[in-house]
């Protein structure tokens, strides 16, 4: 292939001696770039084979480039028999990538060659549909021993290069990773028809792994033996103490965490370049193998919210189970949840509601809001099919429960909820026993008290489940209406603070709420059906 204008001007640019010498070392194109600091654009070009590069610098020189060729040929530099010496392999495979196409049916071919036909298999098998996406890359953690202990060489080899000067070879060179993002991201944009961005729900996962990375990185936990403390007491090579206890610390989280590439990071962070090529060899050895490629795609939680209506007294909140046993008709969780979910594709999705009420409680008025949290959703629907997904929830002959304002909402409204659940007034009707008949002074008494205090200790009913606190709670304002044909029944309109417990407030659980309706009325009294009104709470 001719050489584009751009990789041409580059080639100018660069210490021709420095290229010809990665190229001889194994190097491919674009890691010789990265360790010369060169950034963006190039990265993305399908670039010549590293022959033709060494043939390019050496027309430009006074050497007699012939018998150089020749070795170049017959050396590891042929892209066909070995890996590049440092990403092994990761970069070279991107030129498989240029230019990927593929109609609809169309086999995949050479996955393990071409990272952008990896990626669109993963995305067919997972069945996802693509408006934008955000690309991950995960290296194999002996790359950076590769990386560093280039560094090193190149240090000494070049003490004069002020582009070698550096002491942290990560201040001073390109990342793979990003040097592998800028080869895909337009590639891959086109073959999805999609946009990166990196707020992105529809994550992509390139991930290269190395058959020989376990191996290579097993001195980093060799460090832990003491050699060098040892070597140290007996007179040998001076370092400070500091320096080797951090080595072993790492190392040990090394051992541990196997590959964790976060735990070789502070490994390696922990020696000195000094330390670091007596226990690796610089530069690193030649390797036959290829980093392996997989592509993992998932896409982040979607939400979807309303308020909801439950008018049943035997359908909980969430599934119920007591020793496999379900109790109630059913879960609102389920009833509406194993609806929206088709509509996503997903593979599961959670529940969440702005408190809860007891299966025997029904839900009505303006609704309760609640989220329905989908899990590696394959696909979003259109707001209309979300419409219809609220028609079918409602539509259900059973009519237990239905919702309202049905639709996606963003992960900040999650936190609105959290915040409303614990700020927000509740309202109710329940209907109210008293053990003599009710007065017209029982209804004033209840009527006239605003914003009373009381003291809840944890129902003796939840006990198992809720921690033995006192918990202080207000109750706003309660109205009361007579039910005719019924002495020693009423009904009882209250509006509460958040986490009242209404019921015991009505009986007074044994005392462990107090004031109660019973203490204030001085008679005994109990509760025989609740109803919530109102969840006042900002979320349509």
């Amino acid at each position: 292939m001719g050489f584009p204008d751009a990789l041409q001007e580059l080639l100018d640019r660069l210490p021709a001696r420095v290229v010809l010498e990665l190229l001889r070392q194994g190097l491919c194109l674009r890691c010789i770039f990265r360790f010369l600091n060169v950034r963006d654009a190039v990265y993305s070009i399908e670039l010549p084979t590293p022959a033709e590069v060494y043939s390019k610098i050496f027309s430009s020189t006074e050497h007699n480039q012939e018998h150089e060729l020749e070795n170049l040929k017959n050396s590891v530099l042929d892209e066909n028999s070995a890996p590049c010496l440092i990403c092994l392999g990761v970069l070279q495979r991107l030129d498989h990538a240029a230019g990927t196409e593929r109609q609809e049916h169309e086999p995949f071919e050479g996955l393990e060659k071409n990272p952008v036909s990896c990626i669109l298999k993963a995305i067919d098998d997972a069945g996802h549909s693509v408006d934008k996406f955000c690309l991950e890359v995960s290296l194999p953690a002996l790359i950076l021993l590769r990386e560093r202990s280039f560094w090193c060489y190149l240090k000494e080899q070049y003490k004069v290069e002020t582009l070698f000067s550096g002491q942290d070879v990560n201040d001073h060179i390109v990342s793979l990773k990003e040097a592998v993002k800028w080869s895909l991201l337009e590639r891959l944009e086109h073959a999805l028809s999609a946009k990166f961005d990196t707020s992105a729900a529809l994550r992509i996962a390139l991930v290269f792994k190395h058959p020989g990375s376990p191996a290579e990185i097993e001195f980093l936990a060799a460090a832990s033996t003491g050699g060098d403390a040892k070597r140290k007491r007996n007179g040998g090579h001076n370092e400070p103490e500091s320096q080797g206890f951090a080595a072993v610390v790492a190392a040990r989280a090394v051992a541990e965490a196997g590959e964790s590439l976060a735990a070789v990071q502070r490994s390696l962070a922990s020696m000195n370049n000094e330390l670091f090529v007596r226990r690796y060899q610089c530069p690193p050895s030649q390797c036959s193998l290829s980093c392996e490629i997989a592509a993992v795609i998932w896409r982040n939680p979607v939400f979807v919210g309303g308020r909801y209506l439950k008018f049943s007294r035997n359908v909980s909140q969430s599934r119920w189970l007591i020793e496999e046993e379900r109790m109630g008709e059913g879960s609102v969780q389920e009833i509406i949840g194993d609806v929206v979910m088709p509509f996503y594709k997903a593979d599961n999705y959670k529940f969440h509601a702005a408190g809860r009420e007891d299966i025997d409680v029904r839900m009505l008025g303006t609704g309760r809001p609640f989220i329905i949290e989908l899990l590696n959703a394959r696909r979003i629907p259109s707001a209309s099919e979300i419409e219809k997904a609220e028609l079918d929830i409602n539509g259900q002959k059973e009519g237990w429960v239905k919702v309202k304002g049905l639709r996606q909402v963003g992960i900040e409204v999650c936190a609105l909820m959290r915040q409303g659940e614990v700020e927000k007034q509740k309202e109710y009707v329940a209907v109210v026993w008293l053990d003599r008949p009710v007065t017209q002074a029982d209804f004033k008494r209840l009527s006239d008290l605003k914003e009373l205090e009381i003291q809840q200790k944890t129902p003796v009913r939840v006990l198992h489940r809720r921690s033995p606190l006192i918990r202080p709670r207000t109750i706003h304002w309660m109205r009361c209406e007579p039910i005719k044909g019924s002495e020693n029944y009423f009904l009882l309109q209250l509006c509460t603070q958040a986490g009242t417990y209404i019921k015991e407030f009505v009986h007074g659980d044994l005392g462990r709420t107090y004031p109660n309706v019973g203490s204030l009325l001085d008679c005994a009294a109990d509760i025989l059906q609740l109803d919530v009104m109102d969840v006042k709470m900002e979320f349509d």
